[in-house]
This record gives C-alpha cells, structure tokens and sequence, in this order.
C-alpha cells in the first residue's frame, strides 16, 4: 500500500511539471511569432467606385416684372408690367423651354438640357425687361439660375417707397417646403409668412418683401428648401413722392465666405441739378453668424491702389449694415469685402439724382477657374452691354468666345486689376488662364443693370463605397 501510494504520488508531480513545462514553452513560441516577421497575405480593402449619372441641367429666369397695388380693393394683388425677352444658349445642343404656372400671367421661363455623355449639359441663359409706367418704371436684367436648396438675397427694402417682391420657383417633379429667414436690424426672424411656404412642382410663389419684415432699410434673406430645390429672385423698385425712380430684379449673391467680390458697380455722372451730397452707391454687408469686422475696399477700372481709404466695418451677426460709398467719380468698380468670418455681400448703385432715374443690385460673383458660359440678355437702344472682370491674385489673360461664331475677343490683366469690354447679346465662353471674377453690366443714362457669371455644370466626381 505504501508504495503504491508513493507511486501515485510521483505520477502526480510527473504530470504537473509536464504541464508547466509546456506552458512555458508554448508561451515562449507566442512571444517569439509576436516578434517576428511572419510571412502572410495582403488583402486591400473592399471598394466600391462610382461615378454618378450626371442629371438634367436647369435654369430658371426670374419671369416678367410684377407690380402691386393696381387692383382698387385689393392692393396687395400683383399683376404683370412688363414681359421679359429672354436670351439663351449651350454648347451642348438647343435647350427646351417652358413655362411655370404664376399667380398671374405666364410664369418664369424654364430651360432644361439632357447630360451629354457623362459630363451634365451646358445651359446659359439671362433676361432683361423694361417698363415705363406710372407706379414702375426702370430697365431690370438678370441672369437665369440653377435651383438651389440654400440661397441667399442681398437687396431691397421695407420702408415707404418700396414695393419689393420675392420669388420662388420650382421647376421639379415633387413639391418643396421653403423657410424664410429674414435678416434685419433686430437680427435673424422667421416671420408666420416665411414658414413651411410650398411651393408646388412646376410652379411660382410670390411674397411681399414687406409681409415678411416691415419698415427695415437693408434687409437680407435666406432661403432654404426641402423636398425640392428652388429659384429665389428678388425684384425691388422705388418710388419717391409717388414718383418712380428705379426698378431691379436680382438673383442670389454668393455663398457666405470670408472675402466676397462684387464686380461691376457703377457710379454715374451727376445730372443738372443733382445734389452732391446724396450717395449713389453703397454696399450691404451681413456676417450670419458671429460679429466681426469687415473691411471694404473699392477700385476702378484699371487701378492697382483703392478708390478711397479702406473702411474697417464693425458687424454684429445676423444684423446687416449698409455702407454708403460717397465721392466716387463717375466709373465702373470692383468692391472687395473681407473678414475673418464668413458674411454675404451686395452692391447698389443709381444713375443721377435728378431727371428719369434706374437703380442696380450687383450680387457678390463666385471665383471662376475654369471655363464657363454666360448669356447676355438684350439691352435698351441707348445702353450696350459689357463684360467686367476682375482677376485675383495673379495675373490672368481672358478670352471671350461668341457661342454664334466669330472671332474671340481677349483681354489681360494684371494681379487684381479690373478691366471692362463691350460685347453684344448672345451666349459667350469665357475662359482665363487663372482665377477671375465676372459680371455683365448695363449702363445708360436712365438704365442700370447687371447680374454675376456663374461657373458652368461641371462633371461630379467619382464616390467611393467602403464597407
């Protein structure tokens, strides 16, 4: 017994130290496969890339200057003053055309173009319109524009003597809910008639600027959709002691950016009779967002140095602040506005105080660097149309090729300098060998008008799927 027991006892021990000799071991062999470099295979991540199909391009024009007040009874009602000739082109092909349903009359003209290939279609368009009447009378021209679910106007008034409209058009298939936000001099305000407002596919709505936000001298307005993007425009005209001094219809100025560049802004030569001290310029500025301080600089045609000192603005956010621009000459101007905090920005301008009068908004143009096409809308018997131009930081050379054929128009720029060209109707291609800023202008002795270069449709880029 004994021995039977001691031999089980050795068994025992003999097993146990096994065991942990081997644990030793196959630890030893783990740390030692941890170090070392052991061959095995490279697999890269599944990917998925594609290129999505490039949809229809649309642009909607504005549609015919509106007024209100004509119907007695009913002086909120709007009717049509004046139908708008609208010119319009591409590369690609002839764009179709049709027409939204409006409260009143024929509604804004549509153009719509297929993709060509993988690259979306090429559609330039622009309208221009003039009236002569009692209660209106001014010449308005603007470009046609793609629908945007994010778009900001810079324009207008609410004060006595102003009838300011908004327009929103929806040229797709499925209603859209849009919200108004109205910057005034309170701060930002969604007011009852600025919400959840729809506007049914293939349709127009049309708002008082006054409904929105009452009595306020520099308003700006934000739109933004849901469901379907839509066109925003702004027509605002201005009576003084039941005179009419003045119409235009604008379009979104550029998305909020620490720098904006209005091109284009004209100060006419004062009249017989004209008082001296009465601005014909000046340029809305409005931060959204945070305070901080803007500075504005403004050159003429050709000027390497500012027109004037440099105006250091002090903005507190969500309120804008219109900035008279006094003893410029008679000329054409570049306002560049910067801030370390993204603001939007547009210039306004009017022709002589005195005698038959037009007033302008000149939104803030978007950088263009690469190619892209614009129309010029038909201009009034004493007024030509030109191109304005501003290169950016380097000097650039710009040609300007007619759509109809023709021999291209050139022009060259130093670093910062603006230059202006006369051109005819038409659609055209502007192409630069670096950054530019653009916009088309009109300017005559009672019109006044002009409207940004937008950048053409380009491809969108491939997407990559990564589970």
């Amino acid at each position: 017994m004994r021995a039977t027991g001691w031999l089980r006892a050795l068994t025992t021990g003999t097993r146990v130290l096994i065991g942990a000799l081997l644990a030793v071991l196959i630890v030893a062999i783990v740390i030692a496969a941890v170090g070392a470099n052991v061959p095995g295979i490279a697999r890269d991540a599944l990917r998925i890339v594609d290129t999505p199909t490039p949809s229809q391009t649309v642009a909607v024009c504005p549609g015919p200057l509106l007024a209100t007040g004509r119907t007695v009874g009913a002086a909120g009602d709007v009717s049509v003053a004046g139908d708008a000739s609208v010119v319009s082109g591409s590369p690609d092909g002839t764009p179709r055309e049709d027409v939204l349903s409006a409260p009143v009359g024929d509604g804004p003209r549509v153009l719509r173009l297929d993709p060509s290939g993988d690259v979306p279609a090429v559609v330039a368009g622009a309208q221009s319109a003039s009236v002569g009447d009692e209660d209106l009378l001014g010449f308005a021209a603007a470009a046609c524009t793609a629908p945007q679910f994010e778009s900001w106007l810079v324009g207008g008034a609410t004060t006595t003597g102003s009838a300011d409209l908004v327009a929103l058009a929806n040229p797709g298939d499925v209603p859209a809910t849009v919200q108004l936000t109205v910057y005034a001099s309170s701060g930002a305000l969604t007011p009852p008639g600025g919400r959840d407002i729809v506007v049914a596919a293939g349709s127009q709505v049309v708002l008082p600027l006054a409904g929105l936000a009452l009595g306020e001298l520099a308003p700006v307005v934000r739109v933004q959709a849901q469901g379907a993007a839509v066109v925003a425009s702004l027509q605002s005209s201005r009576t003084q002691t039941l005179v009419p001094v003045g119409l235009d219809v604008t379009g979104p100025t550029s998305v909020p950016a620490e720098r904006q560049v209005i091109v284009g802004l004209v100060t006419p030569t004062p009249g017989d009779g004209a008082a001296s001290n009465v601005a014909t310029a000046s340029v809305r500025v409005l931060a959204p967002t945070q305070d901080v301080t803007a500075t504005i600089r403004v050159y003429a045609v050709g000027a390497t140095q500012p027109a004037n000192t440099p105006v250091d603005v002090p903005l507190s956010a969500g309120v804008p602040l219109e900035i008279d621009l006094p003893g410029l000459t008679a000329g054409t101007y570049t306002v560049e506005v910067e801030a370390s905090s993204p603001v939007v920005a547009a210039g306004w301008s009017s022709t002589a105080a005195d005698g038959v009068r037009d007033n302008a908004w000149i939104p803030a143009s978007p950088a263009l660097d690469e190619p892209s096409h614009v129309a010029v809308a038909q201009a009034p018997a004493d007024t030509s149309p030109s191109l304005r131009v501003a290169a950016d930081a380097e000097s650039v050379q710009v040609t300007l090729t007619p759509l109809s054929g023709g021999a291209p128009l050139q022009l060259t720029l130093p670093a910062g300098v603006s230059q202006t060209m006369d051109i005819t109707p038409g659609v055209w291609r502007i192409e630069a060998s670096g950054t530019v800023f653009a916009s088309i202008g009109y300017a005559g002795a009672a019109a006044l008008a002009g409207y940004p270069v937008a950048a053409s449709a380009q491809a969108s880029a491939a997407v990559v799927i990564v589970p």
